[in-house]
């Protein structure tokens, strides 16, 4: 009962901070490149997104905390003046395009989603838990890694201190 809830719970605390910890010494790096597939099979390249800092979020529908993630990236990309200054992208790890095109017709969203079905891109990047998002400057080298649930406020903060290094 209580002790195994409790070991449970430990678990998976422990799980988050290792997985915060090991992605901390990702930032600096230059982002593995990627090619994939948008909800409409167009190929979009890493490099597309050269010409701004870019936030990319993988994401889940079933990780209840991935898929705010994903409506709070959302409401932030409709905001056309953060458009301007940086892009966003969330990249759907390990799930099937009809899935994900259910949820997000029914969701009424339009930020763009890449599929990253066999999870090929999440290893590049050590995903090892969603909601991850990755700050990527110009440049193409990642400045930092947020592991857990993003909200406007910090999000835009995270982008401005690239903006200024």
């Amino acid at each position: 009962g209580e002790f195994f809830i409790e070991e449970i719970t430990q678990e998976v605390s422990v799980a988050d901070v290792a997985a915060t910890e090991m992605l901390d010494g990702f930032a600096g790096r230059k982002a593995p490149f990627w090619d994939l597939p948008d909800l409409e099979g167009n190929r979009v390249l890493l490099t597309d997104f050269s010409d701004k800092p870019l936030v990319m979020t993988f994401w889940t529908t079933w990780n209840e905390a991935a898929a705010d993630q994903y409506a709070i990236l959302d409401e932030i990309f409709l905001k056309k003046d953060y458009a301007v200054i940086f892009n966003i992208v969330a990249v759907a790890s390990q799930e099937p395009k009809g899935k994900v095109f259910n949820f997000i017709t029914r969701g009424g969203y339009s930020l763009p989603v890449l599929l990253d079905e066999l999870g090929s891109v999440g290893e590049d990047y050590e995903l090892r838990q969603t909601p991850t998002t990755y700050f990527i400057d110009k440049g193409g080298s990642i400045k930092e890694v947020f592991v857990g649930v993003l909200d406007e406020k910090t999000l835009v903060e995270k982008v401005e201190n690239i903006l200024s290094r």
